[in-house]
């Protein structure tokens, strides 16, 4: 179905997904008219060609109070279809979606994976739940250790691919965190290295004890400095492991909070265009419940700006929790070097011990030696992100402000007006008069007031 670049498609539903408003691109492209939309769920215009495990995934993220982003193909009341990238959140009283034209790269790639899991699904009868599992597989397999990792990069190039097509320039505050994105993705490959090499040494001190037993009696020098080395490697381990694995992962959860923010930037960029297309009507208009629609979607873009900046001080807060804990690692290896060159000296005392143990201290020195550097790079990149987080919060534009920053506003779209007149006491479930959907002024130019002569009207059917 035709789907212009500049148009954006919006609804709000309830926690259960029953639609309470929509804009007029919505009601175009999905063709019931307001009387069937209004009040119905929004599985109106799901199309059966969606593979089950995608909503599966897609509302889990939005019931656990986080966004959502994810290709979507709809179906129209012919039977005809179109293709969205949907962006939604939660919201008061339920949840908030805008959707835009995809045409990246990605948007084809992900078309072939649906349609590979939809035949999955039918041929072997699978639960959403197996299917949701089947496509975090394939997206792992792809290059992408998260479905919010999916998220973040899927809105991103959908973004900037639309910005291309409709020539403004990109968001400068979106552009510097997806570029942060991949420091983050260097500091966690670090980590990964890091723990491997501290895996490749774990043995390498039971070796030489193992060594010392045969050629020393009981409690040996050579035995109790392997001893020794063990200890104070196991701290280090220990240490290593309370901020490399599962919740407590700084790396991961640095990224997390990273990615949210670029989510969350531009989500809240299509918030404010969404707005300034249902620009708020002036203190005579009767229409409530279109006021509070507008009034609803401006306070969601403020909300997404300050969720922005909440994430950016987490992810600053973990940066030097990162420093802090490469330091810490770094100084206690450093010990390590100590034993490791009584060991060293130990061993040459006798020429057997030298020749037993010379191989397995050369591992210790090269592995010791890689980890030092690892920890030194871990820093560095750590620093580096802290300087970048710096550096954005210092950047973001106000929210009100933020179209204006990133390039020319968006034009209206040519469309017929129409208008919805308000019926009192309706309730905007199907098959009885629809909610009031009243015309509200569109068509925000930077050459021109926001009055009637200028453009056509953006419309919103609401509960």
């Amino acid at each position: 179905m035709p789907f212009d670049l500049l148009e954006l498609i919006y609804s709000r539903t309830d926690t259960r997904g029953v639609i309470c408003a929509a804009n007029d691109t919505f009601d175009r492209l999905a063709g019931y008219g307001w009387r069937d939309t209004i009040g119905a769920p929004h599985k109106l215009v799901r199309h059966p060609d969606m593979p089950k495990g995608f909503f599966h995934i897609f509302w889990s993220m939005l019931k656990s109070g986080e966004p959502a982003v994810g290709y979507v193909k709809n179906r129209n009341k012919d039977g005809r279809y179109y293709w969205v990238l949907a962006a939604a959140i939660p919201c008061e009283g339920g949840y908030f979606s805008v959707r835009l034209k995809p045409s990246s790269a990605l948007f084809q790639t992900m078309r072939e994976e649906y349609a590979r899991l939809r035949r999955r699904e039918q041929n072997e009868s699978l639960s959403a739940e197996a299917s949701a599992e089947i496509l975090l597989t394939r997206l792992t397999e792809l290059g992408f250790r998260s479905y919010p990792e999916f998220m973040s990069q899927a809105l991103q190039e959908e973004t900037l691919a639309r910005d291309r097509g409709l020539d403004r320039p990109v968001d400068k505050v979106a552009n510097h965190l997806a570029t942060l994105v991949s420091g983050l993705t260097a500091a966690l490959e670090e980590q990964t290295r890091l723990v491997g090499l501290f895996d490749s040494l774990k043995l390498l001190p039971v070796n030489m004890r193992l060594i010392a037993s045969r050629l020393e009696p009981q409690g040996g020098p050579i035995s109790q400095i392997s001893m020794n080395y063990k200890t104070s490697f196991d701290n280090i381990a220990e240490r290593l492991s309370a901020f490399v694995t599962g919740e407590k992962n700084i790396c991961g959860s640095m990224d997390a909070a990273v990615r949210r923010s670029l989510i969350l930037t531009n989500c809240s960029r299509l918030h404010l265009e969404m707005s300034q297309q249902i620009r708020q009507p002036d203190e005579n208009f009767a229409g409530e419940e279109n006021r509070q629609e507008h009034t609803i979607i401006a306070k969601l873009g403020d909300e997404s700006q300050t969720l922005v900046q909440v994430s950016l001080a987490e992810a600053s807060r973990l940066a030097a929790t990162l420093i802090a804990s490469a330091y810490e690692i770094r100084r206690m290896v450093l010990g390590l070097d100590t034993i490791r060159i009584l060991g060293r000296v130990e061993s040459r005392r006798d020429r057997v011990f030298e020749k037993a143990c010379s191989a397995t201290l050369d591992q210790i020195d090269t592995v010791q030696a890689a980890i030092s550097e690892s920890l030194q790079t871990l820093s560095n990149l750590a620093v580096s992100i802290q300087t970048g987080l710096a550096m954005i919060s210092a950047v973001r534009e106000p929210g009100k402000d933020r179209v204006k920053a990133t390039g020319a506003a968006p034009k209206p779209v040519s469309s017929p007006a129409k208008t919805h007149t308000p019926q009192s006491g309706t309730t905007g479930q199907p098959g009885t008069t629809p909610a009031a959907a009243v015309p509200v002024s569109s068509g925000w130019r930077d050459d021109a007031p926001p009055d009637a002569a200028h453009g056509p009207t953006q419309h919103i059917a609401a509960e």
